[in-house]
């Protein structure tokens, strides 16, 4: 699959928001002075287990080797898929799969999001720090909305002093159009599970770690979300209807002040002239008399935010 998103945003537990801070940058700059291959997950788990002293330290340092580190290959997919018949001979195969798959991926620096993942729960196991692959489905291009639902996507959920905690490793390593381009960032690191449900849906909706129950068709008819300091208060809808609109009130709830507003329908921009931005933000758009445009970006301060398909 084609992972595409560029976020960045740091999330601290436990202790003072600059001190947790504090321990992330150390912990990246021990990290980065590490080889960019290991010949075995022994190794890099060992020396990540006597570097660091605690469960989250620990993490993030495999956070951080595996986005650095590896890159997105998409001929990588399906190196060592395996047939089973019974619960028994799954989970013995499933053992050799993972330790196989997760050691490629280590050696060759290359992987999809299943070997991304794998190799996350392998380190993870090493140091005894519980984690599991999560399966799902995922949003990342504007033709994703709406579309059936269906399982195209791994990442991680991993516990750390009693609490469970989300982690996509693939997408924390860059974006993937045509070719790798490495983006490290830390948005999916520890990542808020309200925030991680708008492009994540899990197999399993208990591996969602909400409390609240978000119907699969929302998630799927969402719109797609590039930058989450705005929350979309209308229209919820992420298909907009063509012959059943003309002007769009488009309102977003945010502490952040814009100064500039533009959106795409398709490869044309346009900027948008008139705009409220006191407790929200609010402006309109006309979108009377469209006919073959397919998708409808917004940039805000010429960074995208938010994007709808039309139909």
């Amino acid at each position: 699959m084609y992972e595409k998103q560029i976020l960045i945003i740091l999330i601290f537990f436990c202790f003072s928001t600059f001190g947790w801070s504090q321990n992330y940058r150390k912990v990246d700059s021990i990290v980065l002075t590490y080889p960019t291959k290991f010949s075995s997950t022994s190794k890099l788990a060992k020396r990540i287990d006597s570097d660091f002293s605690n469960d989250f330290e620990k993490t993030r340092a495999i956070y951080t080797w595996i986005t650095n580190n590896i890159a997105y290959e998409p001929t990588e997919y399906g190196k060592y898929d395996f047939e089973y018949s019974t619960k028994t001979e799954f989970e013995q195969k499933e053992q050799k799969y993972e330790e196989k798959l997760s050691t490629r991926v280590i050696s060759k620096g290359k992987a999809v999001c299943e070997g991304y993942s794998t190799l996350f729960k392998a380190l993870c196991d090493k140091i005894s720090i519980k984690s599991k692959v999560i399966t799902g489905g995922s949003k990342t291009l504007t033709k994703d909305i709406g579309k059936r639902y269906y399982s195209d996507h791994a990442w991680n959920m991993v516990l750390i002093e009693n609490k469970k905690y989300l982690i996509d490793v693939t997408w924390g390593a860059g974006t993937y159009e045509n070719r790798f381009e490495r983006k490290v960032n830390y948005f999916y690191f520890l990542t808020d599970p309200k925030l991680f449900i708008k492009n994540h849906y899990p197999d399993y909706y208990e591996n969602a770690l909400l409390i609240e129950k978000i119907d699969k068709e929302v998630f799927l008819k969402g719109p797609l979300i590039y930058d989450f300091d705005f929350n979309l208060e209308s229209p919820t809808n992420g298909i907009i209807k063509k012959v059943e609109v003309g002007k769009v009130k488009f309102r977003f709830q945010t502490n952040k002040k814009i100064n500039s507003i533009s959106y795409d329908l398709d490869d044309k921009n346009h900027q948008v002239n008139q705009f409220k931005n006191n407790d929200n933000l609010e402006f309109e758009i006309d979108l009377t008399g469209l006919k073959r445009q397919r998708e409808l970006i917004f940039y805000f301060d010429y960074q995208p935010i938010i994007a709808f398909k039309l139909e």
